[in-house]
C-alpha cells in the first residue's frame, strides 16, 4: 500500500515538475509555437473556415434570402454551361499571364540595375517602391483619369502623332491597359524580392569565376540564375497568385466591359453572388478559380524543383 502510495506521489510530483525539466531545445520549440499560435488561429478562423464553408456551399443552390437547398453538383454543371463562365475564366488566364510573365524579366533586369553601384541608389529604390505604398483603389482612380480620352496618356499620344485612343472603352484596349497598370505596380516589389536574392549570393563565387576568365554573361548564367532558382520560384508562384485575384481594378475602371472582356474570374463570382443572388454558383465558381491556381503552383514547384530548386 505504502509503494503504491509512494509511486502515486512520485507520479504527481514529476508530472509537476516535468515543464521545468524541458530541454532547451523543447522550452524553445514550444515558445516558438506560442508565438506563431495567433497567427495559426487567424489563418483557422478567416482562411480555412471560409473555404471550407465556401466548399459546402458549392453543393447548395443559395440567394441569401431563403434557406440553402442541396443542389449537389448542379452549381457546376451550371457554370459549366455559362458562357459568361468560360469568358471570364479565360480573361483571367490572359490577364495573369500578361501580368506576370514581364513581371519576371523586368523586376529581374531592375535589381540587377539596381544592384550595381551608381550615384543616388537608396533614392531610387524608394521611387521604385512607392507604387506598392498606394492604396489599390488609389491606383485604380489614377489610371482612370490618365486613361480618360483627354487625360495623361492620351495627351503624351497625340503629341507624339499617335491620336487619343478610348483606352477603357475598347474591347482590343481595355485588358492590355489593364495589364499595364498591373505590371508597372507589381515589377517595384518583385524588383526588391529579386534585389535580396542578388545580394545573398556570396561574392566569392562571382570572384572566383572572374579568376578563371568568366565574362559577365557567363557569371550570370552559370551563378547567378542557379543561385537565385529559389527566389525567381518564389516571385513566379506569388506573382501568379496575385494576378489571378484581381479584382478592384476592374470593378472601378472598367465594371467589366467592354462585353465582359475584362471580366476577371473574381469579378465574375461577386457579380453572379452579389448581384444575381446565386451564391451558389459563386462559391462554386471560387473553387474551380482555387483547384486552378492550386494546379499551376504545383506544376510550378515540380518544374524549378527539377531545375534545382529544394
Amino acid at each position: 500500500m505504502r509503494s503504491e502510495t509512494s509511486a502515486r506521489v512520485g507520479g504527481v510530483r514529476r508530472w509537476i515538475t516535468w515543464p521545468g525539466r524541458l530541454s532547451y531545445r523543447s522550452r524553445l520549440a514550444w515558445a516558438g509555437f506560442f508565438f506563431v499560435l495567433p497567427a495559426l488561429i487567424h489563418l483557422a478562423i478567416f482562411k480555412f473556415y471560409p473555404l471550407v464553408e465556401a466548399l459546402l456551399l458549392s453543393f447548395y443552390r443559395y440567394d441569401l434570402i431563403s434557406p440553402p437547398v442541396f443542389n449537389g453538383l448542379g452549381n457546376y454543371y451550371a457554370l459549366w454551361n455559362n458562357p459568361l463562365f468560360h469568358q471570364s475564366f479565360w480573361v483571367s488566364v490572359k490577364y495573369m499571364f500578361g501580368v506576370s510573365i514581364p513581371e519576371w524579366f523586368l523586376a529581374l533586369g531592375l535589381a540587377l540595375l539596381l544592384n550595381r553601384a551608381m550615384p543616388g541608389r537608396p533614392v531610387i529604390r524608394l521611387a521604385y517602391f512607392f507604387p506598392i505604398a498606394m492604396s489599390q483603389i488609389v491606383v485604380a482612380m489614377v489610371w482612370k483619369f490618365m486613361y480618360h480620352p483627354y487625360g495623361l496618356v492620351n495627351t503624351i499620344l497625340d503629341f507624339l502623332g499617335v491620336g487619343r485612343i478610348n483606352w477603357l472603352s475598347t474591347e482590343e484596349t481595355a485588358l492590355p491597359a489593364l495589364i499595364a497598370i498591373g505590371i508597372w505596380r507589381g515589377i517595384p516589389l518583385f524588383g526588391v524580392i529579386y534585389l535580396a536574392g542578388l545580394q545573398a549570393i556570396p561574392k566569392d563565387y562571382h570572384e572566383a569565376a572572374m579568376m578563371d576568365g568568366a565574362g559577365a554573361f557567363q557569371r550570370f548564367i552559370h551563378i547567378t540564375i542557379p543561385l537565385l532558382l529559389p527566389t525567381i520560384l518564389f516571385v513566379m508562384v506569388i506573382s501568379l497568385l496575385s494576378a489571378v485575384k484581381v479584382f478592384l481594378n476592374p470593378l472601378v475602371m472598367t465594371e467589366g466591359g467592354p462585353n465582359g472582356t475584362t471580366r476577371v474570374l473574381p469579378y465574375f463570382i461577386y457579380e453572379t453572388g452579389f448581384a444575381y443572388f446565386r451564391m451558389g454558383e459563386a462559391a462554386a465558381a471560387s473553387m474551380v478559380l482555387f483547384v486552378f491556381v492550386f494546379g499551376l503552383t504545383l506544376v510550378l514547384l515540380r518544374l524549378l524543383r527539377r531545375g534545382g530548386v529544394q
